[in-house]
């Protein structure tokens, strides 16, 4: 179904329209979709950001939108194309538009959003690579609801992975904020993230993972020991979601157990936030697990009513 791209380019008095063409379809009805303001801040370079998520929106060619953003010379921050099912290979060749001797337009970006984009049934994880390795600034990158398993944390966050020319470690300098919620990693996806926050641990001089999302991943009691050895060293994190993997008496000690060994080492414990509900924990794990944290009063009361945590 033919419909307008809906692109606005320029202030918000003057904006020039692009031409229609098939690169979007919508489900429902033909409307205007997508603004792209300018947003001018004392002679430096317009920041903008696009806008798809959860609009129901299904993304058949993003080439055309890169291709106008490049010509436009725009430096885009954020790109939300959750719920669009766009296609990593499709995606890729839209950010390779904006790759340059200088990269300048894709150094720009900060925030990368594709949530239930189906990147793990549509075999995407190694364009997605790719991306990734185009995206060195990105501070925020979101997976959630893809369908990734064990094999698909393997090749995006570990350095053993065989994919040539591998971004995490590069990646990793700038990123603060990584969503992988409802996926299906298990326990050899959380062993890889685990190996991830130990060699974050060891980058010092950089900005490293503030806030992981994990929640709903089948990680299990074994993934949550990965998680928790991976956290022994690690100085940076300060939120972490582990809500419903069934981690239960076994993973919360083995948290526990790490946060205890850091303090008795002199250690800061950083770790702010733990989110550990519908995890099948005993209130007496899960109160130890809270003293060790430090915030026995974040699992007071109902968490673990009943035993079940």
């Amino acid at each position: 179904r033919k419909m307008n791209h809906g692109i606005i380019v320029g202030s918000n008095e003057t904006s020039t329209t692009v031409d229609d063409d098939e690169s979007l379809s919508y489900w429902n009805r033909h409307q205007e979709m997508v603004t792209i303001l300018k947003c001018d801040d004392d002679n430096e370079s317009s920041s903008i950001g696009i806008n798809l998520g959860g609009m129901m929106v299904r993304l058949v060619d993003v080439v055309p939108f890169f291709r106008i953003v490049n010509e436009e010379k725009l430096s885009l921050r954020t790109v939300n194309f959750g719920g669009s099912d766009v296609g990593m290979d499709n995606l890729l060749e839209g950010i390779q538009l904006l790759s340059n001797d200088n990269n300048t337009q894709t150094s720009s970006i900060v925030g990368l959003y594709l949530s239930g984009c189906g990147i793990g049934c549509r075999k995407g994880t190694r364009h997605l690579i790719r991306i990734l390795g185009l995206l060195l600034n990105l501070e925020t990158l979101d997976l959630r609801y893809n369908n990734l398993e064990g094999n698909d944390m393997i090749h995006l966050f570990s350095e053993e992975s065989s994919v040539s020319s591998h971004p995490a470690t590069m990646m990793l300098s700038n990123l603060k904020i990584l969503h992988l919620e409802g996926n299906v990693m298990k326990c050899t996806g959380a062993m890889a993230i685990g190996k991830l926050l130990a060699s974050s641990s060891k980058q010092r001089n950089n900005t490293n993972l503030k806030e992981l999302y994990l929640g709903a991943n089948q990680i299990g009691s074994e993934g949550a020991v990965s998680i928790a050895e991976g956290l022994r060293d690690n100085s940076h994190l300060e939120k972490l979601y582990l809500e419903g993997n069934c981690i239960g008496d076994v993973g919360a000690i083995a948290l526990r157990d790490v946060l205890l060994d850091r303090r008795s080492r002199g250690c800061t414990v950083v770790l702010e936030h733990l989110y550990v509900d519908n995890n099948g924990i005993g209130k007496e794990a899960g109160t130890s697990l809270g003293r060790a944290l430090n915030s026995e009063s974040m699992i007071e009361g109902s968490l673990f009513d009943a035993g079940d945590g």
